[in-house]
């Protein structure tokens, strides 16, 4: 009788706990708010950190000059921004921060994809590109953007071929297949044959590269990296 009086309880608590993992089985799933890839591009000479509501994205290191962060996934809808300089110390006031950037980023389609490009430590000195990459198995494909502020009006040559003229600030080329291995890329003022920019840069076919100008005349950059 005593064997009894135990087994009557052990089954009691093995029945509640099958009906409670089958209640947690049948929750429905959490649902994932939609997400857009940003990609962050510090065109000055400034090294950056960002954050989403207080949140820093760049957790690894600083965005350094010419730098861009990589695709980061951030809600859909608008968002606000904020840019500060790179310290040593996790504890930040509202004074730390440069500047703010509000940013809608639209729902349309699940592969969109932006770049904000940083050309200074202000507002009016950023931008966003809506980013539309393309796979092209025979081609490398690469853009060309004027981040450039101070030097208007550029004239890009691809080993002496002229691929690409911009004319204002925040300007943006489409993506174009220039072929694939080593380029000599050189860079001139629109009315001038100054060059400005002399660099090698590599392309393997399949992928979207991006190209894009900084600073001034006397300190004149050029920053490259791959979006896919």
């Amino acid at each position: 009788m005593a064997m009894q009086k135990f087994v009557v309880p052990v089954i009691s608590f093995a029945a509640l706990l099958c009906a409670l993992v089958s209640c947690v089985k049948n929750d429905p799933a959490v649902a994932t708010a939609p997400s857009v890839s940003v990609n962050i591009v510090n065109a000055s000479e400034e090294v950056l950190n960002f954050y989403l509501n207080g949140t820093r994205q760049n957790n690894i290191t600083g965005l350094f000059p010419l730098g861009a962060n990589g695709y980061t996934p951030i809600p859909r809808g608008n968002q606000l921004l904020a840019f500060r300089r790179q310290f040593n110390t996790s504890k930040f006031t509202d004074a730390d921060t440069l500047f703010t950037l509000p940013v809608r980023l639209d729902s349309v389609g699940l592969t969109v994809r932006y770049s904000i490009f940083l050309a200074g430590i202000s507002r009016s000195t950023a931008f966003t590109i809506l980013d539309t990459l393309q796979n092209d198995d025979k081609n490398a494909r690469l853009r060309f953007v004027e981040a450039s502020a101070a030097v208007t009006g550029l004239r890009v040559f691809l080993n002496d071929t002229l691929r690409f003229t911009t004319t204002t600030f925040k300007s943006a080329s489409t993506f174009k297949p220039v072929g694939n291995g080593q380029k000599i890329i050189k860079i001139y003022p629109a009315d001038s044959d100054k060059l400005l920019y002399n660099g090698i840069i590599s392309l393997d076919a399949n992928n979207n590269y991006t190209l894009f100008s900084a600073g001034s005349s006397a300190n004149f950059r050029a920053g490259f990296f791959r979006n896919q």
